[in-house]
């Protein structure tokens, strides 16, 4: 029986935290969450869904979704709780809902080698494979053998890592050129030494929280951006001189001075460097909006990459 919930805030399903009040009163609202447990229950679901004429949406963990308080839809289904897998002599195949974090870390016990780089990654292997998303110099469509997408018209076609069209943190899932839920993932296994990886895996996890901020109140990576504007060549200009002054290499130091510098100390709790946005508190959420169109102002080919759903 799949668990329904109705009328609810999306703080239900948010990675990051709002006041609740507030969104409430703003008619963020789902109305109808669905809590599917298998595969049979997915499928019959949206099946039932399109029989009604009626569109529905996924998620997962959301740990890449930003939810605004405009948000509103019918149908949602969150798929987290299709966590199988199962393993075969050379292949892992794994439920759309299965955690990266939890599999990677059962996989470095048994040796299984391109799992070392991801134990911190939150989120379902569906969105990894969607997002073509990894760290550590692993990625999850590194390991990918082929996927099982559940097509539009309901049949189901078995698509291999070449239809994903692989872009840096873009698929054709992605960019909407090719259409489907994504209702198993076969990643292949290459034996390699448990111990090894173990420790590779360890010094990841160090890295990781040394130079980033743990998964709470974070959506990961926000922003990519690689053509600086000139005024974007000038604050990094400025950035490398406030280096040398104050004789420190914390990119988050420097950052924090140069927005100082700049005018704008008010995004200076709420970024982890310039990529890296923190949804501490309400007022986070009416910043966001201004953090971006500053960064537009530093690079001309700006992207978000993280989901906003309105």
């Amino acid at each position: 029986m799949i668990k329904i919930y109705n009328n609810i805030s999306a703080q239900k399903v948010s990675w990051v935290k709002s006041n609740k009040e507030n969104l409430e009163k703003q008619g963020n609202q789902i109305e109808n969450l669905y809590y599917p447990e298998n595969l049979d229950e997915l499928k019959e679901l949206i099946e039932k869904i399109k029989t009604l004429g009626e569109s529905f949406e996924l998620i997962g963990y959301s740990s890449n979704t930003l939810f605004l308080p405009s948000y509103k839809v019918k149908h949602l289904i969150c798929t987290k709780f299709i966590n199988k897998w199962t393993e075969t002599d050379k292949l892992i195949v794994c439920e759309c809902g299965v955690n990266v974090s939890l599999l990677s870390k059962e996989m470095i016990k048994k040796g299984f080698v391109g799992f070392e780089g991801l134990t911190d990654l939150p989120g379902t292997v569906a969105a990894a494979v969607y997002g073509n998303c990894g760290c550590r110099n692993c990625s999850i469509n590194d390991l990918l053998d082929s996927f099982t997408l559940l097509l539009p018209n309901g049949e189901i076609r078995i698509c291999y890592v070449e239809d994903l069209g692989r872009q840096y943190r873009s698929t054709s899932l992605k960019r909407k050129e090719l259409s489907g839920v994504i209702l198993q993932v076969s990643l292949r296994k290459q034996q390699g030494n448990p111990k090894v990886l173990l420790e590779i895996a360890d010094k990841n996890h160090t890295h990781r929280m040394k130079y980033q901020p743990n998964a709470a109140n974070n959506l990961g990576t926000t922003f990519i951006g690689q053509q600086l504007t000139f005024y974007g060549m000038v604050c990094k200009g400025i950035e490398k001189l406030l280096g040398i002054f104050y004789r420190t290499r914390d990119s988050r130091i420097i950052f924090a001075k140069l927005l100082k510098i700049l005018g704008k100390e008010h995004f200076v709790p709420y970024v982890y460097y310039w990529n890296r946005f923190m949804f501490l508190d309400e007022n986070a959420h009416l910043l966001f909006p201004k953090y971006i169109l500053f960064l537009k102002g530093l690079y001309n080919d700006l992207h978000l990459e993280i989901e906003i759903r309105k």
